[in-house]
Formats: structure tokens, C-alpha cells, sequence
């Protein structure tokens, strides 16, 4: 071997290891939470207004997420969101020109979704999922002919979101929409089921 490249072979061979001694800065997306874990929870409310009657449903979500590409500040993901969704504000009738108020209202789904979401080195987030998947609402009124309904149905969902990491948990405010779909024309309770919802998200991903 000729001597004169020997101090660069050296020289190069040390510049690698100190390298590879040094550690990369984490990802901002990567998440620590295990898969089987939920890993994000959202509290919010439907709005729905048909014949100037108004429905409020507060709503409660949490979420698991299957993670197939994650990129440094990027992640899309597949979503697992059971929800749960009762009425506290209601119609006071149902029937037009007649007094049948409705007396309760609540809403269940499993929505199974693709999410997308972003995170900056600063904190800030922002994304948006949508999903589909089965659903069931029951309702029950007060002096009509039809005392109670309770049909099985599909929920089409979508939501937005921006908020802020404080160490392990990010917070902020999502708004998004709600449709239920393959529903009987006939039912009372369908013009005030789902709609534009809005509420708070907390997220430990």
C-alpha cells in the first residue's frame, strides 16, 4: 500500500465513526405510545337545525391509529374511532303543525378512517381525517303515533384540526361534518342526527 494514503485512510475511517457515534434529533411525528393504545380522544358537539327546530348532541370520541407511512414531520394512518353521541338539546316536535317533541336522542358509530397530520419542531399540528362505517341512532317522542325508532345506518365523517404540543400531549380545536347514510325516509329522528360539529381534541400520539 502506498504510505502517503495511509494518514488519509485513517483519517477518513475516524471521521465515520464519530458519525455514526452521533444521534440523530427525533422525528417531531414519531409517537411513543404503543399501537393497541388509543392514542387520541376528541370532545365535541353536532349542531343540527331542520324546520327551525334545533338538536345539540355532545359527542365523545377515542381513537387507535395504524401508522403505514410516517415521515419526519408527516404521518398518514389509518383510523379506529368508536363514538358515542346523546342529545341535550331537542326538537320540541318533530311533526310539523303538530306538538310531538322529541323526548331523547343518542347516537353510536365504529368509523374506520385515513388521517393525515402534520407537526413542526416548534409544536404546532394541523390535519384532517375521514372515515366511514356502521352506525345506530334511537329516538323516542312524546304524543305522536310512533312512541320510539331505532335504525342501524352507515356515518360518513370528516374533521380538521390545528393545535399545540406541551410536551407529551397536544391540544387543540377540530371542526368537521357528519351525515348518516342507507336511512329510512320515514324516520323522525333523521333531519337532527349528525351535521357540523366542532370541539376540543387532546392527542398523545
Amino acid at each position: 500500500m502506498n504510505r502517503r494514503f495511509l494518514p488519509w485512510l485513517l483519517f477518513t475511517l475516524c471521521l465515520s465513526v464519530s458519525a455514526s457515534a452521533q444521534t440523530r434529533s427525533p422525528s417531531p411525528s414519531a409517537s411513543s405510545t404503543p399501537p393497541w393504545l388509543p392514542r387520541s380522544a376528541f370532545l365535541g358537539t353536532y349542531l343540527r337545525e331542520h324546520e327551525e327546530q334545533l338538536a345539540v348532541l355532545p359527542e365523545v370520541r377515542v381513537q387507535w391509529e395504524l401508522v403505514f407511512y410516517q415521515g419526519y414531520r408527516d404521518v398518514l394512518a389509518l383510523l379506529i374511532e368508536p363514538m358515542a353521541a346523546f342529545a341535550a338539546v331537542k326538537p320540541d316536535t318533530v311533526v310539523e303543525g303538530s306538538s310531538v317533541p322529541m323526548t331523547s336522542l343518542q347516537l353510536y358509530s365504529l368509523v374506520l378512517g385515513v388521517g393525515y397530520r402534520s407537526r413542526s419542531s416548534s409544536g404546532l399540528e394541523w390535519g384532517f381525517q375521514l372515515g366511514t362505517g356502521p352506525a345506530w341512532y334511537g329516538a323516542r317522542f312524546s304524543g305522536g303515533s310512533k312512541a320510539r325508532e331505532s335504525y342501524f345506518v352507515g356515518l360518513l365523517d370528516g374533521r380538521a384540526q390545528i393545535g399545540y404540543r406541551f410536551g407529551p400531549v397536544s391540544l387543540g380545536v377540530a371542526v368537521g361534518y357528519g351525515d348518516i347514510y342507507n336511512y329510512r325516509r320515514t324516520s323522525l329522528a333523521r333531519p337532527y342526527t349528525g351535521g357540523p360539529q366542532v370541539g376540543l381534541y387532546a392527542d398523545w400520539r
